[in-house]
């Protein structure tokens, strides 16, 4: 197990005192001998380069002023219309950016009670949201998102996640009876409207979730009982349920297909769990953000996001099995993130609190 901790480019911005910094450097190289100023231009230039290479630069924060309290859950994206979609659970609305720029574009109030998961499904241009407050799955046209369709479900409906091959949308929400220990993830037929299946699932609370399509099963994080369960898509059964040493208050999850592993996020202290994706098995473990709500796996530059409440951690894979932190950002407290490569764009939010004056969304450019 390689346990590694560094973080070493934290929050790496060029700030009033640096642009002073280089200004002061200048004249030093000024008044310096030929050779001298060369090797300090050399340095001086080798210094830039590593600003500008941040893994993740700040380019704007769009504020909320009118969210004034509650948790942000987690967003959907519509690539084609450019459009991000960010839930607020107790302020009760569906907030609209633009992609590109993060312009807020629109805050719908009224058609969701308690909104938390979103899934954009693109070739019904539809909108779908669970509703914690009703124990439903709400259709929402995209554009002004008016309701199309309710959908009943159970009990607090949270997490979930959509298969556009299946064309179903798995949504975990919990039994009648709250003492059972038991859990649901309702199979939601995204092209009929309705609940098509259900899969149980010994626990109280069900987190993340994530598709493993070639090997056709679903993983979901089942934060009370601190293991991970394994669901054949084929037979809509639990197949394998993974108890791993240490792990507390999973909620986020990630997946490196190639690499077969899968990454999780413990809480209380903040760890990430690196697990093989064939048994089970940690092969890594290292410390990050707290209360981590959202991770990303990058496979094209081996890297991984991992949004909590005390910032956003920036980890690259050197190997299958050896992790290391190369960057550390502020995100006010946000815990909920997403990442759209196509654009090299990552977004956080974060709600009013004792980190921000008030709730914004963070655009990171991604390097």
């Amino acid at each position: 197990m390689h346990d590694t901790t560094s973080r070493g480019f934290a929050a790496q911005k060029l700030s009033c005192f640096e642009t002073s910094h280089y200004t002061t450097m200048a004249i030093k190289i000024w008044n310096q001998s030929v050779a001298a100023r060369v090797a300090m231009l050399c340095a001086l230039a080798f210094s830039g380069h590593a600003l500008a290479a941040a893994p993740l630069v700040l380019k704007s924060t769009v504020a909320l002023p009118d969210v004034t309290g509650g948790d942000f859950d987690h967003f959907a994206v519509d690539k084609a219309r450019h459009k991000l979609y960010v839930p607020t659970e107790k302020y009760a609305s569906i907030e609209v950016f633009d992609l590109a720029s993060g312009e807020h574009l629109l805050s719908a109030r009224g058609m969701v009670a308690s909104p938390h998961k979103l899934a954009f499904v693109p070739h019904r241009n539809e909108l779908f949201v669970a509703d914690t407050a009703d124990g439903s799955c709400k259709v929402l046209d995209p554009v002004d998102l008016h309701l199309i369709k309710r959908i009943a479900l159970g009990p607090k409906p949270d997490t979930g996640v959509y298969d556009p091959t299946s064309r179903i949308l798995y949504m975990g929400h919990h039994a009648e009876d709250p003492e059972s220990g038991m859990s649901y993830i309702a199979m939601i037929s995204v092209d009929k409207h309705e609940v098509v299946g259900r899969i149980p699932v010994r626990a109280g609370t069900l987190k993340g979730m994530l598709i493993d399509h070639d090997a056709s099963r679903l993983f979901v994080n089942m934060r009370d009982t601190k293991q991970i369960g394994v669901i054949d898509l084929k037979s809509h059964a639990v197949v394998a349920t993974w108890d791993v040493p240490g792990l507390n208050g999973n909620s986020a999850i990630a997946y490196d297909a190639k690499g077969h592993r899968l990454f999780t996020g413990s809480r209380g202290p903040g760890k990430l769990f690196v697990l093989n994706s064939n048994n089970g098995s940690v092969v890594s473990m290292l410390d990050t953000v707290d209360t981590s709500d959202d991770m990303t796996f990058d496979a094209v530059s081996h890297r991984l996001y991992v949004s909590g409440s005390n910032g956003l951690d920036v980890i690259e894979q050197e190997s299958a099995d050896r992790y290391r932190t190369i960057q550390h950002v502020d995100t006010l407290g946000g815990k909920t993130s997403e990442y759209v490569p196509a654009l090299h764009q990552l977004y956080v939010v974060h709600t009013k609190g004792d980190q921000a004056q008030q709730a914004g969304l963070q655009v990171f450019t991604v390097n």
